[in-house]
């Protein structure tokens, strides 16, 4: 049941004012500097949209963006395509890949990110639909990851149940947590 299909958000904690066209003009140079594996296609500035994405990096094996969704700003990472191995390990590398860019945007724009707060989304749903089956077949797998992320502390994660939505889970761990931290924690 579970899925590759991976969405992941961490909040901004700082850097909520910073323009548009400044994220445009980061992704974009991020295309242009690119050496990894993966492809990253274009960059797309989405900014009129209320609610949704601000400004979209699109790749081959995944997409970012600088989302508002929730009237709440942060980075969106969207897993595509497969990238090998069991849900635990799909799930432990998304949120890593995730990670290492918000560590990434602090170090070249001047942000900060929240590290203990997290949105979960299931982006498959025939595979992994919004129902407590799907809930119970990851839990485990969630379970340690986020023993593993937040180094044991206690942590809180809310199902949006609405069935009509993806599967979408709100996280929140208790302290401070920074992405560097948590990045650390999954080495």
């Amino acid at each position: 049941m579970p899925t590759h299909k991976i969405s992941v958000k961490f909040y901004l904690d700082q850097g909520h004012n910073i323009a548009p066209e400044t994220w445009f003009k980061t992704f974009n140079n991020w295309i242009s500097a690119h050496n990894g594996s993966d492809v990253l296609l274009d960059a797309a500035d989405y900014s009129h949209v209320p609610n949704g994405p601000v400004t979209l990096l699109i790749g081959h094996e995944y997409d970012i963006s600088i989302d508002d969704t929730d009237a709440k700003r942060g980075l969106l990472y969207n897993r595509k395509q497969p990238n090998g191995g069991n849900f635990a390990q799909q799930l432990s590398s998304a949120v890593r890949a995730t990670c290492a860019i918000c560590q990434r945007l602090e170090a070249e724009e001047a942000v900060a990110f929240r590290g203990n707060e997290l949105r979960l989304i299931l982006n498959d749903r025939l595979n992994a639909p919004n129902t407590e089956n799907t809930h119970n077949a990851i839990n485990d797998d969630l379970q340690a990851l986020l023993h593993q992320l937040y180094n044991g502390s206690a942590v809180i994660a809310k199902r949006r149940k609405d069935t009509r939505q993806r599967f979408t889970l709100d996280i929140r761990a208790e302290g401070d947590w920074s992405v560097a931290t948590l990045l650390e924690n999954l080495a």
